[in-house]
């Protein structure tokens, strides 16, 4: 995953996840705790890592491998959208 990948990543999860808060917030009258936003995200990662046959390099463990690196960008970046929009709600209350 080269930055520019990881920079739109960054972009459609950080939209995802003030999505969730929004309507979390609004269904359930308080911010989504990291475990309710981790089920929620995990719903849609299929969309930003890929099936793993597209992902093959040079087998299965060059694939798996290449899975791991690509869901830990994915989840570093859920937790620092998260944390984000988690300070902006603070003060914005």
């Amino acid at each position: 995953m080269d930055s520019s990948e990881f920079k739109r990543i960054k972009q459609e999860v950080s939209g995802k996840v003030n999505d969730i808060f929004d309507d979390f917030e609004e269904s359930n009258n308080r911010l989504p705790t990291m475990e309710e936003l981790r089920v929620i995200v995990t719903d849609t990662t299929d969309h930003y890592l890929g099936p793993m046959d597209q992902n093959v390099i040079d087998g299965i463990n060059a694939n798996l491998e290449r899975q791991r690196i690509r869901e830990k960008l994915l989840w570093d970046t859920v937790a620092e959208c998260e944390s984000e929009a988690r300070k902006s709600r603070n003060y914005d209350g």
